[in-house]
């Protein structure tokens, strides 16, 4: 039995003009997922890094220069969604990284003995000083020593066609999205391939990405939904709160 949860690790605040919405600002989620499977746990995404708490951090102080922030609580952490589902978070198994962006990679610290599933075109990114930096990958966040498991292209993660990841590069050199087939029902968690459903209409993507790879990408995903199946995308703050789309580490 493999069940899935979604979780927010606090929120991201930027011009809507930036996530391609309508709003002159916006404060959206930033969440991670978490699966539980028979041979373990993996996350998708880890969230914010702890010392995203503390308005003087010295990324959050770049962020503001930017016209940007972020928002996290004690309440919202990594770790503390997890206490909630009782996981004990030495014990996670997997943590798949859609991409490299502080806001997906940033928790990775509180898993200290996890594996990390990324695609092997998005580490080299995250490795090239011009890419890195072009594409906004902070080593801080990712770059800590943990095991790696570098996949090109779909990677079924249990080898039992429940959780697969799925190329979905654009937005980044090697972004991922995953597929989770789960007893919640088939799930395609889009990642920032797409943040918002608005934008999958719109396809208004960050000016600094590939916009011609996020159209193939996003095309690719959409061509894979069956009548069923559940998209939720990165970053749109209509589908979490009272509209969320899966059950939560409050629930």
């Amino acid at each position: 039995m493999t069940r899935l949860f979604g979780c927010v690790c606090g929120q991201f605040h930027s011009p809507g003009a930036g996530l391609g919405m309508a709003a002159e600002r916006v404060a959206v989620p930033v969440p991670f997922y978490v699966i539980e499977h028979p041979e373990g746990v993996a996350l998708f995404d880890a969230g914010l890094h702890d010392d995203m708490q503390d308005a003087d951090d010295p990324y959050r102080q770049r962020l503001r220069e930017g016209g940007m922030d972020v928002s996290l609580t004690a309440d919202e952490t990594l770790g503390r969604h997890l206490e909630r589902l009782e996981i004990d978070a030495a014990k996670v198994r997997y943590v798949v990284l859609s991409h490299l962006h502080f806001d997906h990679s940033g928790g990775l610290g509180s898993l200290p003995n996890a594996t990390v599933v990324v695609q092997a075109k998005e580490w080299a990114a995250g490795a090239d000083e011009e890419t890195s930096r072009r594409y906004f990958l902070p080593k801080r966040f990712f770059d800590l020593g943990h095991q790696l498991r570098l996949v090109d292209g779909e990677h079924d993660l249990f080898g039992d066609g429940s959780v697969t990841c799925i190329p979905s590069h654009g937005h980044t050199p090697g972004h991922q999205s995953l597929r989770v087939r789960s007893e919640q029902g088939d799930h395609i968690l889009v990642g920032d391939a797409c943040y918002t459903a608005e934008s999958a209409v719109s396809r208004n993507f960050p000016a600094y990405a590939d916009h011609a790879a996020m159209n193939r990408s996003l095309d690719a995903l959409m061509a894979m939904r069956g009548p069923q199946t559940v998209m939720i995308y990165g970053h749109d703050p209509d589908q979490w709160g009272e509209r969320a789309l899966l059950p939560s580490a409050r629930g």
